[in-house]
């Protein structure tokens, strides 16, 4: 907001705006200036004459300006414009500086030559435009110059002599020349300005008249481009109906094409789901082949285990005939020594009857007995060998009784661990019997799966045959679109060349515009 009212300012409240900034800063800086100046010279020790307290004075009473000067800058702005109470302020301040520091420098610093800066002050004041504050400005130097002339003629006048009529005629010719003019001057400018910003004003308002002439007669031709606007806007207007109708078949086809792309979306989904299945049956039977080959390969091994037990068993069997076999003859060896013992038995028998009848004769004599004693201690002897016989024979036997309680044992141990492999054999082919039916059972669920397969994808080739008869159709709706669509452009080359010619009539508006600019 702000920033349109600035630009709807018109010259002059523009020039006013800064005017009032450069004036409230110029004067109380010019004012710093003089102070800083005169402080640099007492300090180099060129005016002897200023005290230290009125320089001190003089500088404080600098920065109290400037200080004024910007707070009046500060809040004298409204919407982008001097307020003319803050401007009508600024006005008398400006007054009031140049008469104070006006009567200050020239009491605290009487020069000559001081006089001279009088149309300086009074130019500063020019910038307002205002004649009556330059001429208020103007009156109040000349009092006080005139004043200080005679309070401190002997310093400020010329050297009474010849040429002192001469100074002060020129010192009042030059015065009463720059000042007035000064005045004259800033009253012109502000008067025949404001006059000419009017004169402008009326000379504009007669182009506008003319301008404005120009337009009526443009606005009838547009005019007539207009209807014919209107009726090529009828004629797109009843394209745009019926292309709408076919917009809303070509909508429901769409619709209907979405309905089918989602049925055939879930056909196919379903299609990937039986695909998982069937994957998974796939891998289910690839792994249930695995583990009958390797069953099988664990079976083929114990059953090898098994034939080299058996052939085991089977040598185990010949060694042990033939320790029977052994056992065999080493009992016909002792049936043998029983037979010589109970010979030697029955000799020894005899022996003692004879034995018993020699001594039953003799009596008191004992050859005969003797003799049968000696006999019967050869027999005695002849039994005690047979005896070893038939010990070594018990000991052989005994042996024997051994190594087949050995082989018995091995036997027996060996039969169990073929009973255990024909167990584990058994075990197998029941795991292979299970795998078998697991294999069946996947093999079964993939067949269902197959044919419901099938089945969607001849759902799916259905609803793409009803697809591609859709597509035909907004095809032939298409056709009819580009019908339309070709009369439209007709229509647009029309509106094309109407829009030229009002595009022409807008270029001969802004060269009228140009021209009276």
């Amino acid at each position: 907001m702000e920033g349109n009212k600035k630009r709807s300012l018109t010259a002059l409240d523009e020039y006013i705006n800064k005017v009032y900034v450069l004036v409230l800063l110029l004067i109380p800086g010019a004012c710093q200036c003089a102070g800083i100046m005169y402080t640099f010279m007492k300090l180099m020790g060129w005016i002897p004459p200023v005290s230290w307290t009125a320089l001190l004075i003089f500088d404080v009473t600098c920065l109290i300006y400037l200080g004024i000067g910007i707070y009046l800058i500060k809040t004298g702005f409204e919407d982008g414009v001097v307020k003319a109470s803050s401007l009508k302020a600024g006005k008398i301040f400006s007054a009031v500086i140049m008469l104070i520091q006006w009567n200050f420098i020239q009491y605290m610093v009487p020069a000559g030559d001081f006089w001279g800066f009088a149309f300086f002050f009074v130019v500063l004041t020019t910038f307002f435009l205002d004649y009556k504050l330059v001429a208020v400005t103007s009156a109040e130097i000349v009092v006080s110059l005139v004043i200080v002339w005679f309070v401190k003629g002997a310093v400020l006048l010329p050297v009474q002599g010849e040429m002192f009529i001469t100074n002060i005629a020129d010192r009042g010719v030059c015065l009463s020349l720059s000042l007035p003019t000064t005045v004259l001057l800033t009253y012109l400018i502000n008067r025949f300005l404001v006059n000419a910003k009017k004169d402008e004003m009326e000379r504009n308002n007669e182009k506008v008249k003319n301008v404005l002439g120009s337009v009526q007669s443009l606005s009838e031709n547009l005019l007539s481009a207009g209807k014919a606007l209107s009726q090529i806007s009828e004629n797109e207007s009843a394209s745009v109906e019926e292309l709408s109708a076919t917009s809303e078949m070509l909508l429901e086809g769409s619709n209907r094409l979405d309905g089918k792309t989602r049925e055939s979306m879930d056909n196919l989904n379903e299609l990937d789901k039986w695909k998982n299945v069937v994957a998974d049956n796939v891998e289910k039977v690839e792994q249930t082949s695995r583990d009958l080959l390797e069953k099988t390969r664990e079976n083929e091994k114990r059953l090898a285990e098994l034939k080299g037990i058996n052939g085991e068993v089977s040598k185990s069997m010949v060694e042990t005939t033939d320790v029977a076999q052994k056992l065999s003859a080493a009992v016909d060896q002792i049936g043998m020594t029983l037979n010589l013992i109970s010979d030697i038995s029955s000799s020894t028998n005899l022996l003692a009857l004879n034995a018993s009848i020699e001594a039953a004769r003799a009596g008191e004599a004992g050859k005969g007995f003797a003799v049968v004693a000696q006999e019967v201690g050869n027999l005695a002897n002849s039994t005690q060998e047979s005896l070893h016989e038939v010990e070594k024979v018990i000991q052989t036997v005994q042996d024997n009784v051994k190594e087949i309680t050995l082989y018995v044992n091995d036997n027996s141990q060996k039969l169990e661990r073929q009973n255990e492999y024909f167990t584990n054999v058994y075990t197998g082919i029941q795991d292979m019997t299970q795998l078998l039916d697991i294999s069946t059972d996947a093999v079964a669920t993939m067949g269902d799966a197959h044919h419901k397969q099938a089945m969607v994808i001849q759902s799916t080739i259905s609803i793409n045959k009803e697809i591609a008869d859709d597509i035909s159709k907004e095809n032939t709706q298409f056709h009819s679109i580009n019908s339309m669509v070709e009369s439209n452009v007709n229509d647009i080359a029309e509106m094309s060349n109407q829009i030229n010619t009002i595009n022409g009539m807008v270029d001969e508006i802004s060269n009228l515009l140009k021209r009276e600019e």
